[in-house]
């Protein structure tokens, strides 16, 4: 037991003493530390007594498998514009926890660019989801990929496919070009009649003169 002052910190050491042949498999095996705090003395007659959990690995000696896989790659297979969500799902198949932190980040390849997943943690026989987004050109048929590696056997690698199209700029473009069209038209149109007129008047036989 000890007793925290506000804003002051302690360092606390823990001590575990698995057997020296352990029946559990090799590799990490989880468990959790709580610091409970128990609930001050007052009137009510209601007290909560709160609890502060910290995960705790504990390594069977033995061999170690560090592998995963990539469980999925979600992304939309059309969009107008950006930005572009990109989901992952990295399932933990080895014997250890993987961490994907600072320059052991996940990656992602992208139209050409490199995209960093935030911090994570997969547990052993777990899976984790993890998104980040992706600002595509303007017009593309691009590829994102995920991938992975490490120790034994699995997925290492999800690629979809992403059509970016922007419809709204090629509807404004469209529209412009017809307007150009249609005045082109109307002023061929109207030269055109101006010139019949001209004609008409030239040939009329009222003011004497023949074309």
């Amino acid at each position: 037991q000890f007793r925290l002052e506000p804003g002051k910190s302690r360092y606390v050491t823990i001590q575990m003493n698995p057997p020296a042949d352990p029946e559990p498999e090799p590799g990490d095996h989880q468990l959790a530390l709580i610091f409970k705090v128990p609930a001050g003395r007052n009137a009510s007659n209601i007290k909560i007594n709160r609890g502060i959990a910290a995960p705790v690995f504990l390594a069977v000696p033995g061999r170690i498998d560090s592998s995963v896989e990539v469980a999925g790659l979600r992304a939309p297979g059309f969009v107008t514009r950006g930005p572009v969500s990109l989901v992952t799902r990295i399932r933990d198949t080895g014997t250890v926890h993987r961490d994907f932190r600072g320059p052991g980040r996940l990656h992602a390849q992208a139209g050409g660019s490199d995209l960093t997943f935030p911090d994570f943690t997969v547990l052993r026989g777990s899976t984790r989801e993890v998104a980040t987004r992706w600002n595509p050109p303007l017009m593309c048929v691009c590829h994102a990929t995920v991938s992975v590696g490490g120790t034994g056997e699995g997925t290492r690698t999800a690629t979809v496919r992403i059509i970016v199209l922007p419809l709204h700029l090629l509807a404004i473009a469209l529209g412009s070009l017809l307007a150009l069209l249609l005045g082109v038209w109307f002023t061929k149109r109207r030269f055109r009649a101006r010139v019949l007129e001209t004609a008409a008047a030239l040939n009329d036989p009222r003011d004497g003169s023949d074309l």
